[in-house]
């Protein structure tokens, strides 16, 4: 009997969840909005790049801050380490009647403990372990390391300790070259590397191999340029893939430059680069409409320049005044709505896990701290020397403003998809961005995050914005009169 006929219920419960899901990700979307996002998050990324050009050797070249030898020893040797989930590894089976004994005799000397292993074979292994826990208060074989089998391996172990002050892990080096080479990592990275997972870094970048200065600038001037074109929509899927490349290029070789913004900034041209976002507010629909009322001219001309014989050539069809709704513009948008719900949700329930977020005073450690507030403002100082004075005024206020936070952070993602919520949260989340561009700033920062929460924007909205902002709306889109009778077009096609 097939589910449908054993229980409708749930299969039109399953049917309405599917169609539901395919809605969600799969419905044609006008790429207004996401047009607009890659304007602005171009906008800041070109800052960004061309801010490098007056220290770019500094940042980037083989003498930096952090040079080039420095980041490549990062590249290839930086440790990562996984911690066993019990604490402790599970003992495997004693083997032949002397290690069932030890381990019978182990277990009644100390009951509960885990016994450690590998198990002794002889007496004389088991004089050593013992010797060795005798002088030194604990087991060498806390790492598994199997029992010495030669002289050099014991002095090895008790040098091991001496140094370290804790047993050496397996397996035991080879020579006296791999000895060193043992001790050199340990004082680089403070750890043994035989207890790392793994090491090195799974990164690229052009700034690991382009050293030259010269050559460095012409890179960066490429970079610089393609960022430009991005910016304004020209060849968008092919600038879209190089700027987010070269944005990469940048913080993996300068990490000690790396801040919040450049890791949004990623995030937003990765799903730039997925999604049609040239498809609007671009050169590339006005290239697009250009071609479609010049081909028959351009190739008409280019066959007389060649002496070609003349043929017949229509006109192609002219884009619609307002960009096509697609499946890629919903999938990327959708893509970066949930990415931000999962931002704002981690960051709420992160603060949660310390002590200054519940009592109000987290606020307070941010617009008192010398390294963001613009404690230079004489009247900044005095409006803290205010507060400070009116115990009931500074209770409330940072108190009230934590609260904000932590329920703006938390609520974002189950209240900013409802219609009668949507403008709250988003009112909320310019009121927090401007105050952390103000108290901290962290400008760059915060329009970025600003520029995240515009996935949320409808397309209508987005449309009105571009026709406020800066006074060149007609030349990123069509006129005002035009738009509500594709408008409707557009709404009757996506069946909302």
């Amino acid at each position: 009997m097939k589910k449908s006929e054993a229980n409708p219920t749930a299969a039109k419960l399953d049917e309405r969840m599917l169609r539901a899901w395919n809605g969600f990700w799969y419905t044609p979307a006008d790429p207004t909005v996401l047009g607009l996002i890659r304007l602005c998050c171009g906008l800041i990324t070109l800052y960004t790049v061309m801010a490098y050009s007056f220290n770019l050797e500094d940042f980037f070249g083989e003498h930096a801050w952090w040079s080039l030898e420095d980041a490549r020893k990062q590249l290839n040797e930086k440790p990562y380490t996984v911690h066993a989930l019990r604490g402790y590894d599970l003992a495997p089976a004693p083997v032949g009647p002397y290690q069932t004994e030890h381990v019978r005799e182990f277990e009644a000397r100390f009951p509960g403990q885990p016994v450690p292993w590998p198990y002794p074979s002889n007496v004389q292994d088991l004089r050593f372990a013992q010797d060795f826990e005798e002088q030194y208060g604990v087991d060498f074989r806390v790492f598994h390391l199997p029992f010495p089998e030669t002289e050099e391996q014991r002095a090895y172990v008790y040098r091991y300790m001496n140094k370290r002050k804790q047993p050496p892990p397996p397996p035991y080096p080879r020579d006296a070259d791999e000895e060193k080479r043992i001790d050199d990592y340990i004082r680089h990275y403070e750890i043994d590397p035989r207890l790392v997972y793994h090491q090195g870094k799974t990164i690229w970048s052009l700034w690991f191999h382009i050293t030259d200065p010269l050559w460095m600038r012409v890179v960066h001037t490429l970079i610089v340029m393609s960022t430009f074109l991005f910016t304004i929509g020209c060849g968008t899927r092919i600038t879209a893939v190089l700027t987010w490349i070269g944005n990469l290029s940048y913080i993996h070789r300068a990490e000690m430059v790396l801040f919040g913004v450049d890791t949004m900034m990623t995030i937003l041209l990765l799903y730039l680069m997925i999604g049609p976002s040239g498809a609007a507010v671009s050169v590339d629909r006005h290239i697009a409409r250009w071609w479609s009322e010049n081909r028959a001219r351009i190739i008409g001309r280019w066959r007389s320049f060649w002496r070609l014989p003349a043929i017949d050539i229509a006109n192609g069809v002219a884009p619609p005044e307002l960009p096509e709704p697609s499946i890629s513009a919903n999938f990327a948008m959708r893509l970066l709505q949930v990415h931000v719900c999962i931002i704002y949700l981690a960051a709420g329930l992160s603060k949660l896990l310390g002590p200054a977020w519940w009592n109000g005073t987290a606020v307070w450690n941010v617009i008192a701290n010398y390294e963001f507030a613009p404690m230079q403002w004489t009247m900044y100082n005095e409006f803290l020397r205010l507060l400070g004075r009116n115990q009931l005024v500074f209770s409330t206020l940072l108190t009230g403003a934590c609260y904000f936070t932590l329920f703006f952070e938390i609520g974002y993602p189950f209240l900013i998809w409802r219609p009668a919520t949507r403008w709250l949260i988003l009112g909320m989340a310019i009121v927090l961005h401007a105050l952390i561009g103000l108290f901290m700033g962290l400008k760059t920062f915060s329009l970025m995050m600003l520029v995240m929460n515009m996935a949320f924007l409808k397309p209508e909205e987005a449309r009105w914005l571009i026709r406020k902002g800066a006074g060149f709306g007609n030349w990123l889109w069509p006129p005002a009169d035009k738009a509500p009778e594709t408008t409707t077009a557009i709404t009757a096609a996506r069946g909302t």
